[in-house]
């Protein structure tokens, strides 16, 4: 098992990461006479669950309870956590429980909201069981449901106490789950590490078949650039920012299918195509980068092409009610080169329409 501190200034914790954890990794400290609830994705295999429950038992927790939920982007608001918060007033959940979050990013999403609101906040312990939500939603402490088609509209900063990526979950995915993933990994290696970004065009192949040393460095190597990120800048106030590389382009995606037409991995994938064009013309990136992220992107098999037209003009006008804008200018997060991203406020709508076409009709 290999354990990663994560520092900031609301909350230090591990992020515990190893194979088959579930049943082993010590939990009395945190759940010892203490409630606990379990947030579980219908769609987390049982027996895993059941490994869970066991070790919360031998962990001396009091009462152990569980309840399912459909995690989807339609289920993902203020209406549907309805019947969490009733099932812990009806149960008599007091401020010294313990939440559990087992799924993928949506459910860690809701895990987080509700322990950060529910009688103003418990503890919550993270379990991701998806490639991106162990590399990314689970890091950091952002919390949200959406609102009115918007991702992420309501919400707030809260960070567990403990994460536990079980990287035994990964056998459970589809090849599509594994490769939305990866558009995270790649993300990191390119806002903020060219060594690694290289090391996975290199080795792309055996971190798709989930070979374990390859796939725990990816995750390991991944979970290191954004904890460092998150300990300087816990609130997005600057430096977090580039975090959101791709996630400009890939929301107003996302939002234009409806929630459905794109997942998210699919929508961020196109979004670094389209920042990484805009990239150049902006940050005056060397036009080759595109070529080689392109590819990368192409390699994991995830696709590289729109799967229904698209009008830039309209795309650009869904960015605009995004949060990551800045009055009247849309802020973007560039590359100045791989393994280097800066924030930027670009009003030039034409610019950005042009890096849409050059890059998503490419």
């Amino acid at each position: 098992m290999k354990i990663i501190k994560v520092k900031t200034d609301s909350k230090n914790y591990d992020i515990k990461l190893g194979h088959d954890l579930l049943g082993s990794t010590p939990l009395k400290k945190l759940v010892s006479q203490k409630d606990v609830l379990l947030i579980v994705d219908n769609k987390v295999p049982e027996l895993l669950i059941k490994k869970l429950k066991n070790n919360l038992k031998k962990s001396s927790s009091k009462k152990i309870n569980s309840i399912k939920i459909n995690a989807s982007e339609n289920n993902k608001n203020m209406s549907y956590l309805a019947k969490v918060y009733d099932f812990l007033i009806r149960n008599n959940y007091s401020r010294d429980c313990v939440i559990f979050g087992i799924g993928g990013g949506i459910t860690c999403d809701m895990t987080g909201f509700i322990a950060s609101t529910f009688l103003r906040g418990v503890n919550f312990v993270l379990v991701p069981t998806t490639l991106l939500s162990q590399v990314d939603a689970s890091i950091g402490g952002k919390t949200g449901v959406n609102h009115k088609g918007f991702k992420n509209m309501i919400g707030t900063f809260n960070q567990p106490v403990q994460v536990i990526i079980d990287t035994k979950f990964l056998k459970s995915l589809s090849e599509l789950e594994i490769q939305c993933g990866l558009m995270e990994v790649i993300k990191h290696g390119l806002i903020s590490d060219k060594g690694f970004f290289v090391w996975l065009e290199k080795n792309l192949k055996q971190i798709l078949s989930l070979r374990p040393k390859f796939i725990e460095k990816a995750i390991k190597r991944s979970i290191e650039i954004k904890a460092d990120v998150v300990s300087k800048d816990e609130k997005e106030n600057g430096l977090r920012a580039i975090l959101n590389f791709g996630h400009t382009f890939g929301h107003a995606l996302e939002t234009i299918g409806n929630n459905k037409l794109y997942t998210h991995g699919e929508a961020v994938a196109l979004g670094m195509l389209a920042a990484t064009k805009l990239s150049e013309s902006i940050s005056e990136l060397d036009p080759k980068v595109f070529d080689r992220v392109h590819s990368t992107i192409k390699n994991t098999g995830i696709k590289v092409k729109l799967k229904k037209k698209i009008f830039p003009k309209k795309l650009i006008k869904l960015m605009q009610s995004d949060k990551k804008k800045n009055n009247s200018q849309l802020k973007f997060i560039l590359l100045e080169k791989i393994g280097k991203a800066r924030i930027k406020n670009v009003s030039n709508k034409e610019t950005i329409e042009n890096a849409i076409k050059n890059s998503l009709f490419y």
